[in-house]
C-alpha cells in the first residue's frame, strides 16, 4: 500500500465518522515513549487529537470509545501483546488503521506483518526521527504489501 493510498484511507476514515480532526491512539508500555511521540506529534500537527494506552486491554477500551482513524501499536508489550491486540482491534473496526511499533529491528517487523493484518510498520527509532524532522505521516508509506 503505497502513500497515496493510505493518505486516502486516513482521509476517508475521518470523514465517513463525521469528524473534522484526525485521532490517533498510541499505546506502548513505555510511559515516555507515548509521552515523547505524543507531544511530537503535537508539535507537527494542529488539528489531531491524540490518546494513549499503557497495555493491550486499554486500547481496546479506547478503540470502542475513542474510535481513532490510527493506532500506533507497539508489538513487545507485557500481558497482551501487540499482536494479539491487533487481531482484536480488527474485529472491532476492520477499517481503523494500525501501524506496528517496535524497538527491534526492521527485519522483525517485516516477519510481524506475514502474521497479522497490519497496515504497515515502523520502527521506533525510524519514527522519532521522522517526527523529529517534522515529517512524521510520510513515514506510514513504508507499508509493505503483497505486491512491494
Amino acid at each position: 500500500m503505497g502513500e497515496a493510498t493510505v493518505a486516502k484511507r486516513l482521509m476517508k476514515n475521518t470523514m465517513s465518522k463525521g469528524r473534522d480532526s484526525f485521532r490517533i491512539l498510541i499505546v506502548d508500555d513505555n510511559k515516555a515513549f507515548l509521552q515523547l511521540v505524543a507531544e511530537l506529534l503535537k508539535s507537527v500537527y494542529d488539528h489531531i487529537h491524540i490518546e494513549t494506552a499503557l497495555s493491550g486491554n486499554e486500547c481496546l477500551r479506547k478503540v470502542r470509545n475513542f474510535s481513532p482513524n490510527l493506532v500506533l501499536l507497539d508489538i513487545g508489550m507485557n500481558g497482551m501483546n501487540g499482536l494479539v491486540t491487533l487481531r482484536f482491534i480488527k474485529s472491532i473496526n476492520s477499517d481503523t488503521l494500525v501501524y506496528l511499533l517496535s524497538g527491534l529491528s526492521e527485519e522483525y517487523l517485516k516477519d510481524a506483518m506475514a502474521m497479522v493484518p497490519a497496515d504497515g510498520y515502523f520502527t521506533k527509532t525510524d519514527f522519532i526521527d521522522s517526527l523529529q524532522g517534522g515529517n512524521p505521516l510520510p513515514m506510514i508509506a513504508k507499508t509493505i504489501s503483497a505486491g512491494e
